[in-house]
């Protein structure tokens, strides 16, 4: 392979959440910066892995990849990190160019393991204890749409999830340098900023709670983007945080709110925080008050106990939310959770069954809302060039409230922010 200068070359591959694809970004402009160089070729000297346990799934797909390229490519040092490596490091550790190994903590110290003469394994630190680890980026590949994480860790403790142990308590990043990284990153020119992190609604730094730094994010100068919040528990939606949401036009108006299920007593055996009236409550008064809302949210099939009737009641409510997208994932099992060792495991065969269902009414109520902006005019935030169409040149984005369309130009409007008016021929679906 040809290098420039000898420098070792490096890839990183990404798994799971937002807050992983900041990290990598991260990780990737420290290397950069300490001499390492980046290759977007299938080889490359160093490989390093960012891995997610979210599922079962998750982790078997992060695995198989390391060893394929293990296998593929012997000569090859491997970094694994993440919330696999940080659950299950006995999977990894045997795998023999394995050269770093450090689940969810020291991630600024990769460089430093890499340039050690000793193997470093380092996966087996109580994540409850850590402390918040600074990471920075100051360019995200393109520059159009960049993610900034606030906070990490969770302390819910949701009947179903292993990411408050595989990531720890809820600790949160400084004002102050998330409010510096969205000034040097508004200031290269990104038009659109996604705060992301693991419970960014449990975000407190001093006096400030998340709400708060939502206004501040929002009188960042320059002002020239538009703010996305990635997911907000309803639990965590303050009054302040709903009249920013009606009030300020750059704070985007597609919101996710988990759901998880809307199933009365599913939701009470899950441990969420919340319970059906008040998120209905909730979804009524930003229904009412947003415009152009759009509200998206995540369900578990298949939870322990789930019955067809309870299936039905959480569909129903699902319907009667009218989300413009679903995400609907079928119930793992997970290791050191409450749920895994509940009785009444669903049937895996029911269990695919159910999510074909509730899948179907997704692609329903996302249609429903799709034929509701038929005619109308939003603005649109264009993120990449496609193949043109015969010899006309034809982009892609996304509009304030999460609509996927395509436009066409003779010049290149990259980055830009175009008004258009939504029609059959530009909805767009990759």
């Amino acid at each position: 392979m040809k290098k420039t200068c000898d420098k070792k070359t490096f890839k990183i591959v990404t798994f799971g959440c937002k807050v992983n694809f900041y990290e990598s970004e991260a990780i990737k402009e420290n290397m950069i910066q300490n001499g390492y160089e980046y290759t977007p070729s299938k080889a490359a000297d160093i490989f390093v892995f960012n891995t997610c346990a979210v599922t079962l799934v998750a982790e078997h797909k992060c695995l198989k990849h390391i060893k394929s390229v293990a296998r593929k490519y012997p000569g090859c040092q491997i970094v694994v990190l993440g919330c696999f490596a940080q659950l299950h490091p006995e999977q990894i550790r045997d795998i023999s160019n394995v050269k770093v190994l450090i689940g969810s903590m020291y991630k600024n110290h990769i460089v430093e393991y890499l340039k050690s003469s000793e193997r470093v394994l380092k996966a087996d630190q109580n994540m409850r204890l850590a402390n918040y680890e600074e990471l920075k980026i100051n360019d995200f590949g393109s520059e159009v749409r960049a993610p900034v994480k606030i906070q990490d860790g969770c302390d819910n403790f949701c009947a179903y999830c292993i990411i408050p142990l595989t990531r720890g308590k809820s600790r949160c990043r400084k004002k102050e340098d998330i409010l510096d990284e969205i000034h040097r990153l508004a200031v290269r020119g990104y038009r659109e900023i996604v705060i992301t992190g693991i419970d960014m609604g449990s975000y407190v730094d001093g006096n400030t709670k998340f709400s708060d730094l939502v206004e501040d994010i929002l009188n960042v100068e320059p002002k020239t983007f538009r703010l996305r919040v990635g997911s907000l528990e309803t639990s965590q939606f303050d009054e302040k945080m709903v009249e920013l949401y009606i009030n300020n036009p750059r704070l985007v108006p597609h919101i996710h709110i988990p759901l998880q299920s809307g199933c009365k007593n599913t939701l009470e055996r899950m441990e969420r925080k919340y319970n059906l009236d008040e998120f209905y409550d909730l979804v009524l008064r930003l229904k009412k008050s947003v415009k152009n809302l759009a509200l998206s949210t995540d369900v578990i099939v298949g939870f322990p106990g789930e019955t067809e009737d309870d299936f039905i009641e959480s569909c129903n409510f699902v319907k009667k939310v009218g989300f413009m997208r679903l995400h609907v994932f079928p119930y793992s099992i997970r290791p050191y959770t409450k749920a895994a060792t509940m009785a009444n495991k669903v049937d895996r065969t029911c269990v695919k069954n159910r999510v074909r269902v509730l899948v179907g009414i997704g692609e329903k109520l996302a249609a429903d809302y799709e034929n509701k902006y038929m005619g109308k005019e939003l603005e649109l935030l264009v993120e990449e060039e496609l193949e043109p169409e015969g010899t006309t040149r034809v982009f892609r984005g996304y509009t304030e409230n999460y609509l996927n369309l395509k436009i066409t130009s003779n010049r290149d409007i990259s980055g830009r922010m175009m008004k258009v008016r939504v029609s059959e021929k530009n909805l767009y679906s990759n």
